[in-house]
């Protein structure tokens, strides 16, 4: 099966997403916040090691998936582009994670709507051209 080469992109940008990761571990807590409230406080927090691994391994699942729905007949195919979208949408959500961990203080919300919404604006975009 050949993989395309927007989906290659994703899993580069998650790479570098996982090694700027690694790069802040010795910086980061112990703990680290990886759910926010809708005041930006956070609510959820884990190991550091897996803080920094989380956003990165669930994006390659997703990747995974979208390869093998467009590989069987189970569902529609996923485009290429839509991999390297939320590839980027994912790492930008690392980035404020790892921000706001290494002491960094914005809302969260304020943060990742506008993301939310661009990638919810390019996935119907798609949808509507394929």
């Amino acid at each position: 099966m050949r993989v395309p080469r927007l989906t290659l992109v994703g899993v580069a940008i998650l790479a570098l997403s996982a090694v700027a990761g690694l790069v802040a571990l010795p910086a980061l807590p112990s703990s680290v916040a990886i759910q926010f409230g809708i005041g930006g406080t956070p609510y959820s927090v884990v190991a550091a090691p897996l803080g920094v691994a989380l956003i990165p391994a669930i994006g390659v699942g997703v990747l995974l998936v979208t390869q093998f729905v467009g590989a069987t007949d189970i569902g529609n195919s996923v485009p290429p582009v839509f991999d390297a979208v939320l590839a980027t949408f994912l790492a930008y959500v690392q980035a404020l994670v790892l921000a706001y961990n290494l002491g960094a203080r914005f809302d969260m919300l304020v943060a990742v709507v506008p993301a939310v919404v661009t990638f919810g604006v390019v996935a119907v975009v798609l949808d509507r051209a394929g």
